[in-house]
Formats: C-alpha cells, structure tokens, sequence
C-alpha cells in the first residue's frame, strides 16, 4: 500500500497536500488533534482512501504507531505565534527532530519536511530562527529528507489577504510593517503539487523555495487588495521601532493573560519583516517540476470576493 502520513493535514497548506496526494491514488493518514473538525478531508478520496487519527506531533511515544507502514512522512506542522502550552522550539525544533528520527528508525523512506523561505538560525526572528534550526534538525536525522520553503502562500483560507480585508471593513487605517518588504506570494495549491510530486517521484533529498513569478512589497499587495475589494483606505505605514514597541507589549500581555489576548502583532512576526522573502535563484523551484505558478491577480478576485 502507498501509504503517506501528513502531520498537519489539516491546516491551511495540508488540506491541499492531502487532497492532491489522493487525486493521485495514494493511501492518506492524517493526523491531527481533532479527527471531527477535519472530516472535511474525507471527501477528497474514495472510501477508506483517507484515513484521520487523533494525535499530536508532540506525542513522541505514539509517534512509532502514527507512522507505521508509512511509505512517506510529511510535516506540515507550524505556528505564527507562541501560546502559554506551544512555543517555536517545541513545535519546529523539537517535534520535528523527533519526528525525522522515528521516521529514520522505522525505516520510512521518504521525509518531507515544510518550512518558511527566510528560516535560518542566523535570523533575529524567534518564528525564522526556529523554522532554520527545525531544518537542521531534520536533516541531523533524515539526512535525505526533503525541505520546502514557501513565500507567502495565498489562498481562499488564507490569514494573510482575510485578515486585512476584514480590517478594512471595520477601519479606515490598514497599518502595515515593512511597507517595501519584497515577497513573491504562491498559490496554495500549486505548493501542494509540487509536494505531491516529490512523492510520486520518490524524490530525496530536495531543497525547494518555492515563490511565484511576481514580486511585490507588502504595500503593493495591500493597495492590490483594497483596489480588489474596492475600497479606500489609508495605508499606515508603521516604522520598524515603533512596530517593536506594540509587538512586545502585544507579547507581554499575552504572556500574563494567555490567549484571552489576541496576537495581532508578535516581535517574531514584526523582526520576520526586516527581511525580503525571496527565492534563492540556486535552489530548486517550481519550473524544476514543469509547474508554471499560478499569478496573485487571476486568484484574489477568488479569495476576497465576499468582502467587495
């Protein structure tokens, strides 16, 4: 049996992994935290092509069970943000690590690991830092593991373009951090198959940054979103200094009272922005894969539409 497990299957990214992995036969096991709010996957596959489990990537003694008979493992396990219960190090590092390890021991043969282009240990960013060291981790234990690395990914559930177009409902102001922070946003679905690719091709060892065609600053796609949405709002543009500032008090708050405190803006997220989220030239990308990505402008009208 082609068996793929996918830690994370539920999330944003990992419903489209699943999905495509079945419309290419394969046999999914998905593991998350509530089976019942992820019976939506079932429909992408054919009876008993899908299976879910209750589980969590922490639970580093049923992981072995998680696993067995897998012919891959995928992480698509991540967070924008700390909780009390949850930090970057457990959930990117340590989860991970584990993962890969278990995932070598029992002899699966294949390991495809989901990061972030701009991870990397040197990062001042908590949320990069982790995902790089996640990354090293990994590979110290699957040395042929596959990494991937999405700019940032845009789509019909996304946190990215539904967050600020449900803030331009409410606000005349849309503040933004890094207002000439370059990205090259990618379709959800087309990560997706670029991933379902490395299994059916029985890749190893492939370090994929994946972004689209198109660059933009974090301005530009705002002014593309409310030009979308139709709608007149002034664009904030908050500098770094005072951006830290309103992150750490957002932190420390959260640090006292949990989540009753909503993470609108974490110092991860704000020191992440410092940075251009760009596609390194020399790793391999979608056109290694015969994958033309889709453009921002043909799938936004898609995204936001409810909110015009």
């Amino acid at each position: 049996m082609n068996l793929v497990t996918v830690f994370g299957g539920s999330g944003f990214l990992g419903r489209y992994v699943v999905r495509q992995l079945a419309s290419k036969g394969f046999f999914v096991r998905v593991i998350v935290r509530n089976p019942n709010e992820a019976l939506f996957l079932k429909v992408y596959g054919r009876v008993g092509q899908i299976q879910l489990i209750g589980g969590d990537i922490k639970e580093e003694k049923k992981i072995q069970e998680y696993i067995k008979g897998s012919k891959c493992v995928i992480n698509c396990v991540a967070t924008f943000f700390e909780t009390r219960s949850q930090s970057f190090n457990v959930l990117h590092v340590d989860a991970a690590k584990t993962l890969a390890n278990i995932a070598r021991k029992e002899r699966v043969n294949q390991f495809i690991h989901i990061s972030s282009l701009g991870a990397s240990t040197k990062s001042s960013s908590q949320l990069l830092k982790s995902k790089g060291a996640g990354e090293e981790a990994v590979l110290q234990h699957f040395p042929d593991a596959n990494i991937v690395r999405p700019s940032l990914i845009f789509g019909t559930e996304d946190t990215f373009f539904n967050r600020f177009a449900k803030l331009s409902s409410i606000s005349p102001f849309i503040p933004v951090v890094g207002s000439e922070t370059k990205f090259q946003p990618v379709y959800v679905d087309d990560v997706a198959i670029a991933i379902s690719l490395l299994v059916e091709t029985d890749q190893q060892k492939r370090y994929l940054e994946l972004g689209g065609d198109e660059t933009y600053t974090f301005k530009e796609l705002i002014s593309m979103l409310l030009n979308e949405i139709k709608r007149k709002r002034i664009i904030l543009k908050l500098p770094f200094s005072l951006a830290k500032v309103m992150a750490a008090t957002n932190d420390f708050f959260r640090l006292i009272f949990g989540d009753l405190v909503p993470a609108f803006l974490t110092l991860a997220q704000v020191k992440s922005l410092e940075n251009d989220n760009l596609v390194d030239t020399k790793s391999d990308k979608f056109s290694d894969f015969g994958i033309v990505p889709k453009k921002l402008e043909i799938v936004l009208p898609k995204i936001v539409g409810r909110f015009n």
